[in-house]
């Protein structure tokens, strides 16, 4: 068992127990200490199993690289896909046989996964009927189907393909067909089976038709979803890439810890070189500041200009204003202070300023002034 999935078996135990401690059954024996101390193991288990978990992903990336598809087999899958869906329908047309059923389900969602990076079973469980009801532009130039079962249809709805005319023409034409094929008349599926069961195999036979194509390797719709996302995160920005992750329904989140892979050497060598200007930055700083202590100007950095400070005209006359004021404030008004104790020529010489004129007291001065 993946260590993963120990932890969700874990969490939800201890879901429950939270459940049996808040509303105990009248038949629960267990007091409410051995609730508590059967919780904290519980607890106990979850938090050591987390280290794991974190080299379990870690891992699982590391295995996805070897499977990474490049763009140009991506590029290669939807064109070449795209020319042979048609021959494959005139084949099923003129003579209808299982063995070109299973060859159009694999070519046509390997056309699907290239452009949409959907799961597999957003494929299996595409009824006839939400294809009949796809929505259309008024000119009918641009399609939308939308299908309502799939993994994550709760936290993101409906699951959505988004066609164009001659797409979407493909799939009129296998619907018109279906009932020379075994099983066609009964199924409710768009991908069916001889037992009118939706189709299960569709990896299988998106595999072979990736072979026919002399595409290299043997990827699954994950390895495709796989791709997508990460080809998405490298090239599009922030919120094109959230906006490509939520049409193949799922989260930027879950793109990081299992999709998105870890960073090529041509990436991680951009980073290298911002870690290394941060540094060279830090020390330039460090020898300016050793400079202004020791009385000499370091040379300044190379691509910055040294700015001064810049004083407007009116500044300066409030200033010089100001200061002038103050001047024949103190001339006329000279602040004298004497203190007792002190040295007597001081005192003599502030004797002067500490006489009053008659009829005037320096409070009524100071109003007046």
């Amino acid at each position: 068992m993946a260590e993963p999935t120990r932890q969700h078996y874990l969490k939800n135990v201890a879901q429950f127990l939270d459940y049996l401690s808040e509303t105990p059954p009248a038949a629960c024996q267990l007091s409410s200490t051995a609730l508590v101390l059967i919780r904290r193991e519980v607890r106990a288990l979850i938090r050591g199993i987390r280290r794991r978990v974190v080299v379990h992903e870690v891992r699982t990336k590391q295995a996805k690289e070897s499977r990474l598809i490049p763009k140009a087999s991506l590029v290669r899958c939807h064109r070449t896909a795209g020319r042979k869906i048609p021959a494959l329908l005139d084949s099923l047309e003129s003579n209808p046989s299982t063995r070109q059923q299973w060859r159009f389900y694999g070519f046509l969602t390997g056309y699907l996964t290239s452009i949409s990076g959907h799961r597999c079973g957003v494929f299996q469980n595409l009824t006839i009927q939400e294809v009949e009801e796809a929505s259309r532009s008024p000119d009918e130039s641009a399609y939308v189907i939308n299908i309502t079962t799939h993994k994550t249809n709760r936290a993101f709805g409906a699951a959505q393909l988004s066609l164009n005319r001659e797409e979407y023409s493909w799939f009129r034409r296998f619907l018109a067909l279906r009932a020379g094929l075994p099983g066609g008349s009964q199924a409710t599926y768009f991908f069916f089976t001889s037992r009118a069961s939706p189709c299960r195999t569709l990896n299988k036979y998106f595999q072979s038709a990736w072979l026919s194509m002399g595409l290299p390797g043997k990827p699954t719709f994950t390895d495709v979803r796989t791709a997508i996302a990460t080809h998405a995160k490298n090239a599009h920005s922030s919120e094109d890439r959230r906006n490509v992750a939520q049409f193949m329904c799922h989260d930027t989140s879950t793109s990081d810890k299992f999709y998105a892979l870890h960073l090529g050497p041509l990436q991680a060598r951009e980073r290298r070189r911002l870690f290394e200007r941060a540094l060279v930055e830090e020390e330039e700083e460090e020898e300016e500041e050793d400079g202004e202590a020791a009385g000499t100007e370091s040379p300044p950095r190379k691509g910055r200009k040294r700015t001064e400070t810049s004083v407007s005209p009116l500044v300066k006359i409030t200033f010089s204003l100001a200061w002038t004021a103050e001047r024949m404030a103190l001339a006329n008004f000279p602040l004298c202070v004497s203190f007792p104790g002190g040295n007597q020529q001081e005192d003599a010489a502030m004797a002067p300023c500490q006489r009053e004129k008659p009829g005037r007291s320096p409070a009524r001065t100071n109003r007046r002034f």
